[in-house]
């Protein structure tokens, strides 16, 4: 279990308490980065629609270095004239690949840095709890039948819960920080009144439990929370 250091993250839009303190492991923070980015790219939508209207209605002509825009182009001086020119890409070597425990508390950084945004009181991880869901995301894995090992075994919970799963045919082969961060996006891209993202926001949870199971190259992903 680990609990949260009080500091303060201002972003362009808000000040938000946050959580990420030194004693939280690189997945947690970047699970709650994802999280503050993705409200971050929410709240400037309107914006970087506005500002790309402005250049799409600007005379543009296209040059094989890129791409330049006349000098008669200000509207009304909102934005300066371009002349972007063509970069060859840029080499970046790729992220070492998560283990199961990093990618278990990138988790639990997204859904606290979510909770967090929404008012509601961080989580903790529970080892019992992981094995659990281990459990059920093992037993996916198998018989590809959602919530199937919480159904059978809900009675060894001695507290309130609720499980969330991902597709019961697993994620693509890809980076397990990024079938991770596709679920845990689609979940919070349901809004309210979304079962997950509901799951997710719940006051009276306190306690976080993840499974990641792997066969046949696909990822089987469970979320179980407590209170």
């Amino acid at each position: 279990m680990r609990s949260p250091v009080p500091c303060t993250v201002v972003l362009s839009w808000a000040c938000l308490a946050c959580g990420a303190g030194l004693n939280q492991s690189n997945g947690a923070k970047l699970g709650e980065a994802l999280a503050f980015a993705t409200v971050a790219a929410a709240a400037q939508v309107a914006q970087t629609a506005a500002e790309q209207h402005a250049r799409n209605s600007a005379p543009v002509f296209r040059s094989s270095t890129g791409v330049k825009v006349s000098p008669d182009c200000d509207n009304d001086e909102q934005y300066t004239c371009l002349n972007v020119a063509a970069s060859p890409p840029v080499s970046v070597a790729p992220a070492p690949e998560m283990d199961d425990d990093e990618a278990r508390d990138y988790v639990l950084g997204y859904v606290n840095g979510v909770r967090r945004l929404n008012g509601v009181g961080p989580l903790v991880r529970d080892e019992w709890l992981d094995a659990f869901a281990q459990a059920g995301s093992d037993e996916l894995a198998k018989d590809h039948r959602p919530n199937q090992y919480m159904i059978d075994h809900a009675r060894e919970i001695h507290a309130r819960s609720t499980e969330v799963q991902g597709s019961p045919d697993g994620s693509l082969p890809g980076p397990l920080q990024d079938r991770i961060a596709e679920i845990l996006l689609r979940w919070t891209g349901e809004g309210p009144g979304g079962i997950h993202n509901d799951a997710m926001l719940r006051p009276e949870w306190r306690q976080i439990g993840v499974g990641i199971a792997s066969s046949g190259g696909r990822m089987y992903f469970t979320v179980d929370f407590t209170s």
